[in-house]
């Protein structure tokens, strides 16, 4: 993107989903302005903030446009309609609350059905200052979390909106991931076309001008696959 001035080279939506009192509020606000939300409010509908993030390695400035969905039933129909083209998802759960973990593969199969095939998701379990005052609150052993995640191809982290644990670190591992998947995507699609035409005698039949017209042609599809892991 070299539009002069412009603060940032890529632009990403990330949604936010999963039950009510998870915390996804309360991350958003840790996220983008480092403080403790202050009343435990449910979100109505959706809100958004914006959020940049530097990819120090490859020189980048990622933005982000972030939405925070409701997690009532009531709002389903719009929240749903706001997970269209988004890049990433974080699907939180609360780490002492087993209720939130068993509907973690709904919320998931909800954010499948509405988004691409090639988002990102990262699960998130959220409230881990709970589990450090007292282990025997955390509700699904790490090593079953991880088997979920392997399985259904997300990401893990662990967080704590409250204390500020992990929140910059868990959002920062996402967009890499995007960014990532994105670039390689790019790569994959100028090895096919390339693949297309893989005899150099072959391309010098084209004449210039027609050689020109077919590489202006050619789309850069920047789509990214879904990926597996943990952390």
């Amino acid at each position: 993107m070299d539009e002069p001035g412009k603060p940032y080279d890529e632009l990403y939506k990330i949604i936010l989903v999963g039950d009510s009192s998870v915390g996804k509020t309360s991350y958003l606000i840790r996220l983008t302005k480092n403080v403790i939300k202050k009343q435990s409010q449910p979100t109505i509908g959706v809100e958004y903030a914006a959020q940049s993030i530097l990819l120090p390695e490859e020189g980048k400035i990622v933005k982000s446009v972030i939405w925070d969905t409701a997690g009532a039933e009531k709002y389903k129909a719009i929240t749903t309609a706001h997970y269209r083209k988004s890049e990433g998802a974080l699907l939180f759960y609360d780490l002492s609350d087993k209720n939130s973990f068993d509907n973690v593969l709904s919320w998931r199969q909800e954010i499948i059905q509405y988004t691409e095939d090639s988002i990102v998701i990262m699960l998130v379990g959220n409230k881990l200052d709970l589990i450090q005052e007292n282990p025997s609150n955390r509700c699904v052993s790490v090593n079953e979390v991880q088997q979920v995640c392997s399985k259904y191809n997300m990401i893990y982290y662990e967080t704590s909106a409250k204390e500020g644990t992990n929140v910059k670190e868990s959002f920062e591992q996402l967009i890499r991931k995007i960014y990532e998947h994105k670039q390689q995507c790019i790569e994959e699609e100028k090895s096919s076309n390339h693949q297309d035409y893989p005899n150099s005698e072959h391309k010098s039949s084209y004449q210039p001008l027609v050689q020109s017209n077919f590489e202006q042609s050619i789309q850069i599809k920047k789509q990214s696959d879904t990926c597996c892991g943990t952390q």
